[in-house]
């Protein structure tokens, strides 16, 4: 929203594979964050599982009265469950203990940053520390195993997300990045990748080495997955 920036602009999510929490909910937790990690909104939302979509406001000093310190600001998707849902009754989006206990328990999808007007932009807050193959990191609180072996790729121009080989998943398209991969598929047509803390595909010929340090040009794993 061009007319919103100034207290964070609205944000939509796109779910991989929603899963029904609560109601045909699949319920996430956008956190937002200055780079002094001073919280500036927690926004619990509905992901639709018939749609996977959902958003929210960003909406700056609404948790505690916080406003940026600086820029950028983090915004960090984190996952729950129906057993975070129940431990969390009885506390809101501005409460302590609900962003604690988030942060502290939830999986970390994603999170990307935003450089707010009329700031100066510094070193952005990061919520992702776990290492992973390559120098890459996973979210934290992510429960998937990346394999030895696996390599980070680049897919310069981005890439469509397939569920499985030749399983399209309409809508969902890498942006052009670095992403790990794991291995091939038994045609050698399509490269398993980690995304969003899980494993996708999408088709080789959409990725290539990395020639940044530390991977510099390390060939892409020719191992057979599934």
């Amino acid at each position: 929203d061009p007319g919103d920036l100034p207290d964070g602009p609205d944000y939509i999510v796109t779910a991989v594979g929603p899963v029904d929490d609560a109601g045909g909910c699949d319920v996430m937790v956008m956190i937002i964050v200055d780079p002094t990690g001073g919280i500036l909104d927690v926004d619990t939302l509905c992901i639709n599982i018939l749609t996977g979509t959902g958003g929210s406001d960003g909406d700056y000093g609404s948790f505690d009265g916080t406003m940026p310190a600086a820029g950028p600001a983090t915004y960090a998707l984190f996952d729950i469950n129906a057993t975070d849902i129940a431990a969390l009754v009885g506390f809101g989006d501005n409460d302590q203990e609900y962003y604690d206990y988030v942060v502290a328990n939830g999986v970390l999808l994603y999170e990307d940053y935003f450089d707010i007007p009329g700031f100066v932009s510094g070193t952005p807050y990061s919520f992702m520390g776990a290492p992973a193959p390559g120098g890459a990191t996973v979210p934290t609180g992510c429960r998937l195993n990346i394999p030895a072996g696996s390599v980070v790729g680049e897919a310069p121009l981005g890439a469509q997300v397939y569920w499985s080989p030749g399983n399209v998943s309409p809508g969902i398209v890498l942006n052009p990045g670095t992403y790990i991969v794991v291995g091939q598929d038994e045609s050698e047509t399509y490269y398993q990748i980690f995304l969003a803390c899980q494993f996708v595909w999408v088709r080789k010929d959409t990725m290539q080495p990395s020639y940044l340090p530390p991977q510099n040009g390390t060939p892409l794993p020719t191992r057979i997955v599934s």
